[in-house]
């Protein structure tokens, strides 16, 4: 499949940056040389720029031109993702700890078609996706929403009738194609949504549409470079956090 050009003008530039072309604070290219220099319209300069701005790669400044962000970027870090569970006595503990109070129901499995998800799958829009709705429960406290999002073409044959079978998604990969997807490469995006877009969001976390939550975006890549899944996960805004530590430079 060709690489759109907007993905093109963002891998360039994200590669610039890493190789420390452009440092942070550091002006990069006006959208007018980026559409000389790719052979583009603006409108594809636009996209692959606001992409970046998402990612927080670029901050753009209206009359001044956009530039790398002085955020920590390619920096090693220790980052730690913790739940936090209210009125628990053990109330910090690390993510993949288990505890008897804490289990995951299934919702449902769906084939569907969106256009924004096959994007982040870099599949085309008319393409089949499944998608596995799990709500993680904390005794009958709903706490966290992940959606996953697979191509069908990469789930071929696959019986999906028992829903319990998919409980834990993680395993059940692996036991079918012998990869641990919690091991692959992969991006993830973590920020607060206030408030909730998506009333549904808030009617399965039990809260009101006008409460903070964490909304987290990840790819996972099998091969490498190739998306094999998106996942979207809102989060009960006291029910986790998270903790960075960096070296001295």
């Amino acid at each position: 499949m060709v690489e759109p050009k907007y993905m093109v003008i963002i891998n360039d530039l994200k590669q610039q940056i890493t190789d420390g072309v452009f440092q942070p604070g550091e002006k990069i290219y006006s959208e007018g040389e980026l559409k000389k220099k790719y052979n583009v319209s603006n409108t594809t300069v636009v996209r692959a720029l606001q992409e970046l701005v998402r990612a927080g790669l670029l901050t753009r400044f209206q009359g001044k031109g956009t530039f790398v962000s002085k955020s920590v970027q390619n920096k090693e870090v220790l980052f730690n993702e913790y739940n936090s569970f209210p009125n628990y006595k053990d109330t910090n503990f690390m993510r993949d700890k288990k505890l008897h109070e804490e289990f995951t129901k299934v919702v449902s499995i769906e084939e569907i078609t969106d256009a924004r998800i096959a994007e982040r799958l870099q599949i085309q829009p008319e393409n089949r996706i499944v998608h596995f709705k799990r709500v993680r429960m904390f005794g009958d406290t709903p706490w966290a929403i992940q959606n996953n999002y697979i191509a069908k073409s990469n789930l071929l044959n696959i019986d999906f009738t028992d829903l319990n079978r998919f409980i834990t998604l993680s395993e059940e990969l692996k036991k079918l194609y012998g990869f641990d997807i919690l091991n692959e490469a992969m991006k993830e995006k973590i920020q607060i949504e206030f408030p909730i877009s998506n009333p549904e969001v808030a009617e399965l976390l039990g809260v009101p549409v006008n409460s903070p939550v964490y909304r987290m975006e990840r790819i996972t890549y099998i091969p490498e470079n190739q998306p094999f899944e998106y996942v979207e996960s809102f989060v009960k805004h006291d029910f986790y956090y998270i903790e960075i530590q960096k070296k001295k430079d």
